[in-house]
C-alpha cells in the first residue's frame, strides 16, 4: 500500500557529528575502545530504562559518556519516534502552521536535542515554510549544550529556525507557566514518564492540564513515551483524567471521536503502542554488532491532545487502528483492531482468497496504521472475515524512505 506520508531517514550529517564528538573526547583512543566503551554505557542505559528505572537527575545527563553514547545509539531511535508522532499530527489530526508569523514549539525534557532536532527537520521536509521558534528545557546543563551546538553547526538541515535553551526541573512547572497561550506544539519525548516514575497519575494529568492552558487555539500537545506496558497505561489515564478535568481539552490521539484509550484499564492482552519498522544507520549496526539490541523497530506510545474537537468518526465507516502484530497463519492473515466505537476487533481475510501481491501488501502493515475497511455489515461481532483485498483502505500509514 502507498504511504499517506514519508520520512526521511535519519540525517547522515548527525550520524557523523555525534561519532566526530566522541572521537574527539577520547582521542587518544583506538576505534574498537572507543565502541567498547559506547557499548557498554549503552547496556547500563538501556537497563535503567527498562529494568531498574531508575532516573537519579545526579547521574543521568551528567557524565559525558551517557551523553555521547545516547547521542550515537539512541538518538536516531528517538528522532525517528518524534517524526512518526509529528507526521500523524499533521499529515492525520489536523495540525496546521500558522497562516503566518512564526510556529511557537516548546520541548520539555528535551535532553541533548533529538525530538527538537527532529521536530525542525521534518517541518521542513514536509515543506513548511514558516520561521519556527523552539524553547527547550531540560535540567542538563551539558545536555541543553550540545543541543545548542548541534543546531548551529547543522544550520542546513533546517534554515530559518531558533533555538532557545533554558535549564528547568520539569517536575517543578509551576513557576514557568507562561501568562499567555504560546506555543504551536507542546513535545514530550521518554521524559514525563521518569519525573512522575511511581507517582499517582492526578499528578501526572495536573502537568497535562497546565500544558493545554499553554496552547495557541489550533495548538497540540504530543506525548510520547516507551513502549512498556505500565508506562503506556499510566500516559492514558493521564490524559483521560485530564480531558475529562477540563472543557478545553480533546483527545486527538490514539483513537478516534475524543475517547480515552479503551485499553489502559481493560483486559485485553494488548497495550496501546506502535511498532515502525526503522532502517538504523551503518554506524548504529557497528556498535550494536556484538549488544544484539532491537535496532530495526522503533516502539512507543503515543498521545496526541488538543483545544480543539477532533474529526467525528461514525463507527459503521470501518475506520480502525491496527494494536496487534499482523499475523499469518496456516490459512489466514489477521490483526486486531481497534474502531470508532472504542471496541477491539480482529478482522480476518482467508488466504486462498487472496492474490500472493494483496498478502504482502496486508503483512506490510504496521501496529498503529489507522486503515478503513469497507463493505462490512455487521460490526458488533468481535471477529470479522473480510472479503476482499481491496476492501481495506489506508488511511494514516507512515513510512520510513530508505532511499535518502
Amino acid at each position: 500500500m502507498k504511504p499517506t506520508i514519508q520520512l526521511p531517514s535519519y540525517p547522515k550529517d548527525l550520524t557523523d557529528w555525534w561519532w566526530k564528538e566522541v572521537v574527539h573526547h577520547w582521542s587518544d583512543h583506538g576505534e574498537e575502545k572507543i565502541l567498547n566503551l559506547l557499548r557498554e554505557e549503552i547496556v547500563r542505559q538501556s537497563d535503567r530504562f527498562n529494568k531498574s528505572r531508575d532516573f537519579d537527575p545526579s547521574a543521568y545527563g551528567a557524565r559525558d559518556l551517557s551523553l555521547l553514547a545516547y547521542g550515537n545509539f539512541y538518538t536516531p531511535r528517538t528522532f525517528a519516534a518524534s517524526g512518526f508522532s509529528l507526521a500523524e499530527s499533521f499529515n492525520y489530526r489536523g495540525w496546521r502552521a500558522p497562516g503566518k508569523g512564526p510556529i511557537q514549539i516548546l520541548d520539555l525534557g528535551c535532553g541533548s536535542g533529538a525530538s527538537s532536532l527532529a521536530s525542525l527537520f521534518y517541518l521542513r521536509s514536509w515543506g513548511i515554510k514558516n520561521p519556527i521558534i523552539l524553547d527547550a528545557w531540560d535540567y542538563s546543563g551539558k545536555s541543553l549544550a550540545f543541543l545548542r551546538r548541534i543546531h548551529r553547526e547543522n544550520q542546513h538541515l533546517w534554515p530559518n529556525t531558533k533555538i532557545s535553551t533554558e535549564r528547568k526541573d520539569i517536575r517543578n512547572l509551576a513557576a514557568s507557566f507562561p501568562c499567555r497561550e504560546s506555543y504551536d506544539l507542546i513535545l514530550s519525548s521518554y521524559a514525563l514518564n521518569e519525573c512522575w516514575e511511581g507517582e499517582n497519575p492526578s499528578t501526572y494529568s495536573e502537568t497535562i492540564l497546565s500544558l493545554g492552558n499553554w496552547l495557541k487555539e489550533s495548538g497540540q500537545i504530543l506525548l510520547i513515551e516507551p513502549a512498556e506496558g505500565q508506562v503506556c497505561r499510566s500516559l492514558h489515564s493521564a490524559t483521560a483524567l485530564a480531558s475529562s478535568m477540563s472543557e478545553k481539552l480533546f483527545i486527538q490521539a490514539p483513537y478516534f471521536n475524543g475517547m480515552p484509550c479503551p485499553l489502559w484499564e481493560g483486559n485485553s492482552k494488548y497495550f496501546s503502542h506502535e511498532v515502525r519498522a526503522c532502517t538504523p544507520s551503518p554506524q548504529v549496526e557497528r556498535i550494536n554488532h556484538p549488544l544484539n539490541l532491537e535496532i530495526r523497530d522503533v516502539k512507543f506510545g503515543l498521545s496526541i491532545l488538543s483545544r480543539t474537537p477532533p474529526k467525528p468518526h461514525c463507527p459503521e465507516n470501518g475506520i480502525a487502528r491496527i494494536i496487534s502484530p499482523v499475523r499469518k497463519r496456516k490459512g489466514t492473515i489477521s490483526f486486531w483492531g481497534i474502531g470508532a466505537d472504542g471496541k477491539e476487533t480482529e478482522y480476518e481475510w482467508q488466504r486462498r482468497t487472496l492474490e500472493k501481491e494483496d498478502q504482502r501488501h496486508l503483512l506490510e502493515l504496521q501496529r498503529g496504521d489507522v486503515v478503513e475497511i469497507s463493505g462490512i455489515k455487521d460490526h458488533s461481532d468481535k471477529r470479522i472475515r473480510v472479503q476482499k483485498a481491496d476492501q481495506i483502505t489506508p488511511v494514516f500509514l507512515p513510512r520510513w524512505d530508505i532511499r535518502n
